[in-house]
């Protein structure tokens, strides 16, 4: 630790200062909320105030940048990203928004006219809820978009495929129902193309597309450029295994790094129990192993499926309103892909070995066996200093609520499915279990540390993507409640403006372990900053979304904008 000092101390003496002066410094500083200037040395806060204090603090050299009554906040931390995928997604072109069938059959003529034949025409991230029909398409309208050859659309947990590769895979109407799925089929029982869950049938087709390092290379940093560009200065990654962390790795030698990340682990916690626990004791770091640019962070596994297409594990049976997922079945839960015995023995193994833990658990019945486990992991020794974490966790109920207080688990959210997909799941979920939809009232006034993010999986564009990254646009979300259709679901559970801004800067560095160096404007802690267009805390409630980073600076070093442009 006394080698780390020296080189910070080093740095911070040969570092340049620079004073920022005449703004409106919204700091999450308990010290100082609200500030006129701040002084940067090297890649430090050195001190933040008024501006005569802080200009009289500052060297006779110094940098001076008049702010002009511009808005600064901390750098802004999306806490559930996948940058590689997203800027891999349109490597070969745009991914067009697609709001309709129509707009799907559109996209797959113009892969066909472009694609070799023999590759499967992939079309990704297609969700019924998110389409005007509010349905899945078939095989026959892919067949009537591509003919013969072989296509399919597809969300990571449902797709359809279409009539030539359900003939490749042998898939028919004698096929047996998978154990952690559903095939659909029609009232003559042949395959509508629809298959929920089931991933060890529909696994190698979403891993056709084979990637080079460089090529994984240019896409992370193309997609830590874009996130600059809203004003995000760290992330958490959610999801690598090896290949993902030497990207990460080779980017950070070249010293081309402008987004802190650190870098969850993704495990397959499936099969048997004493597996998973040699799994996660032969891999070869554990969470916190790096520094401030990159560091290994949680380690996840995939509890359940998704809210958006039907297969998250709830508490009890969906219902009846389930037309919308392509299936009509009064009795089905969803998926829980993990044993429940299996997520025990990863939270004790986690645990015991000094990982921090999470799990994609987006139903409440996810929920309630995530926090068993955790709960049998306390037993043997106490997780609240591991900062375990529930990973989406789209419906906790009073009860879970309360279970991860007494755990002290956090929560990683992303209120872009409320907003974009509110509209559908209202009526899919029934007013009892939708006002526990994202319930970030109830979450942050029973203390519970709750983080903001995007999940962005896909496309480049920040307010397009799926999902949006936006970090002002998911604010306003927080703030608002409402939804794409214009409606409010659940105003209860609205926040405010400052604690919409914290689940975006110093919860997300809580939950990586940071908040004693980033998530504030505040001496000592890391130069990450943000100046936008608008004043955050003042401008209608409706522009908040609106707002746009002007310049951002990481480490002390402007990564967007132009800081001559605010004079």
């Amino acid at each position: 630790m006394a080698g780390w000092t020296i080189v910070l101390l080093a740095r911070l003496a040969c570092g340049a200062e620079a004073v920022y002066h005449n703004g409106k410094v919204v700091t999450q500083w308990s010290g100082r909320p609200i500030a006129e200037a701040f002084l940067v040395d090297g890649n430090r806060f050195l001190k933040v105030g008024s501006n005569s204090a802080v200009l009289a603090a500052a060297k006779p050299g110094a940098k001076r940048v008049d702010l002009q009554g511009r808005t600064v906040l901390p750098g802004l931390n999306d806490s559930h990203t996948h940058p590689i995928g997203a800027a891999l997604s349109e490597f070969d072109g745009p991914v067009p928004v697609m709001k309709s069938i129509v707009a799907v059959q559109a996209y797959l003529k113009r892969l066909a006219a472009q694609t070799n034949r023999g590759n499967v025409l992939f079309v990704p991230k297609v969700y019924s809820t998110r389409l005007v029909e509010q349905r899945y398409p078939t095989r026959y309208e892919l067949d009537q978009a591509v003919g013969d050859r072989e296509a399919m659309t597809d969300n990571g947990y449902a797709s359809v495929l279409n009539s030539a590769l359900l003939k490749r895979l042998n898939i028919n109407r004698d096929t047996p129902q998978p154990t952690n799925g559903k095939i659909i089929k029609d009232d003559k029982a042949e395959p509508t193309g629809l298959i929920l869950g089931a991933g060890q049938l529909l696994g190698p087709l979403r891993a056709s597309r084979a990637f080079s390092d460089a090529e994984r290379l240019k896409a992370l940093k193309t997609m830590q450029a874009a996130y600059n560009r809203v004003g995000i200065t760290s992330t958490i990654d959610r999801g690598q295994r090896a290949d993902g962390f030497r990207t990460y790795q080779e980017l950070k030698r070249r010293g081309e790094t402008t987004v802190r990340t650190a870098v969850t682990y993704l495990v397959n916690a499936e099969g048997k129990t004493a597996d998973v626990r040699r799994t996660i004791e032969n891999i070869p770091f554990v969470t916190g192993w790096g520094d401030s640019w990159l560091q290994v962070g949680a380690l996840k596994t995939i509890v359940d499926g998704g809210i958006l297409i039907g297969t998250a594990y709830l508490r009890e049976p969906y219902g009846r309103n389930t037309g919308v997922y392509g299936y009509l079945d009064p009795e089905y839960r969803g998926v829980l892909n993990v044993p429940p015995e299996n997520l025990t023995e990863m939270a004790k193994t986690a645990s015991r070995l000094g990982w921090q833990m999470t799990a994609h658990t987006t139903g409440g019945g996810a929920i309630d066996a995530l926090l068993h486990a955790y709960e049998a992991a306390d037993q043997e020794s106490p997780i609240r200093a591991r900062r375990f974490t529930v990973t989406h966790g789209n419906f906790p109920n009073a009860e879970a609520i309360a279970r991860a207080k007494r755990l002290g688990v956090a929560f990683d959210c992303q209120p872009q499915w409320h907003h974009f997909d509110g509209p559908v799941l209202d009526g899919v979920f029934g007013p009892e279990r939708t006002k526990w939809f994202l319930p970030l009232r109830s979450m942050l006034d029973a203390g519970l540390v709750v983080a903001g993010g995007s999940d962005h999986m896909i496309r480049n564009n920040p307010r397009d993507a799926i999902n949006a990254y936006h970090p002002f646009f998911a604010m306003w979300m927080t703030i608002t409640r409402k939804m794409a259709d214009g409606r409010v679901l659940g105003p209860e559970q609205r926040i405010t403006r400052l604690e919409a801004l914290r689940m975006w800067t110093l919860a997300g560095a809580w939950l990586t372990f940071e908040e004693n160096i980033k998530g504030s404007i505040e001496p000592g802690k890391l130069a990450d900053f943000v100046v936008i267009t608008k004043d955050y805390l003042t401008v209608p409630e409706d522009e908040i979304k609106d707002i746009e980073a002007l310049v951002t600076v990481v480490d002390g070093r402007v990564v967007h904008g132009d800081e001559a442009a605010l004079k």
